[in-house]
């Protein structure tokens, strides 16, 4: 049964894939435009209209976190031996690679979005069901794309606020309503993953958990900064900055800096 359900996820994205190229070709021909108007933008407010309920919603995660949640993460990090570990993250990698690939395709990049289908598609078979990540070291890089980059491509939503959230942390505005939007026609739970709302919400907890435990030792150095909660909201900042443009972000013009 599972093997059925498997194979006609692959299936459904493989027969989707067209209609996708179809429809990325006309929204990168209609794009062009728009993307080079937002370019123009700052993608990210220059100002923090929600600093007040941030800076107490960042200090509420920095005491979870030294109470709780870095005593567990320690804990997973220190009894789950590595290669399990790496294998529970590249498995939940995997699961997030169908959006991507949809996102690729709603942004004109068509050779990206055909690179995901095909990671999904060799990671899921030959990498069972993405334990192994053997599509990296073939060339097939991860595009990590959602919908929050895909709405400032489009240029319908060029400048967007810093939301530090209870438990789950900092977001963008524009970031967290495109990942609730992705979630509700994600592939893997249309056509894989038989997983009702609940069991959903397990899964991205679980998610959320695996990707915190990567980087709860870092949380230290971001303590030991003047303003820890500054230090940590321009490094987000930057980090979506960097995936809107994939990397390669913008330069300032030398007009915008002031050497008095």
């Amino acid at each position: 049964m599972k093997k059925a359900v498997f194979q006609k996820s692959i299936l459904s994205v493989a027969m989707g894939t067209a209609v996708l190229v179809s429809a990325s070709n006309a929204v990168a021909q209609t794009d062009n435009s728009l993307q080079q108007q937002a370019v123009k933008a700052e993608p990210m407010n220059s100002v923090d209209p929600y600093e007040g309920f941030n800076r107490s919603m960042f200090a509420f995660n920095m005491a979870f976190n030294d109470s709780i949640g870095k005593p567990v993460a320690n804990a997973y990090n220190n009894v789950v031996p590595q290669p399990l570990r790496t294998g529970v993250s590249n498995v939940f990698d995997n699961l997030s690679t169908p959006i991507s690939a949809v996102n690729c395709f709603l942004q004109g990049k068509v050779e990206d979005g055909l690179s995901e289908i095909m990671r999904f598609t060799i990671n899921s078979t030959f990498g069972l069901f993405g334990i192994l990540d053997i599509a990296e070291p073939a060339g097939l890089e991860a595009k990590n794309e959602d919908l929050g980059q895909t709405l400032y491509t489009w240029g319908m939503w060029t400048e967007s606020n810093y939301l530090v959230l209870p438990f789950v942390g900092p977001f963008t505005t524009r970031e967290l309503t495109g990942g609730l939007v992705d979630s509700s026609y994600d592939p893997v739970y249309i056509n894989w993953i038989e997983a009702d709302e609940g069991e959903r919400r397990l899964i991205y907890m679980t998610d959320g958990f695996i990707q915190y435990s990567k980087v709860v030792n870092l949380i230290d150095d971001i303590k030991n900064q003047p303003d820890p909660y500054v230090f940590s909201r321009e490094s987000y900042l930057q980090h979506r900055t960097n995936l809107i443009y994939d990397g390669k972000p913008p330069q300032p013009a030398l007009d915008d800096f002031n050497f008095e």
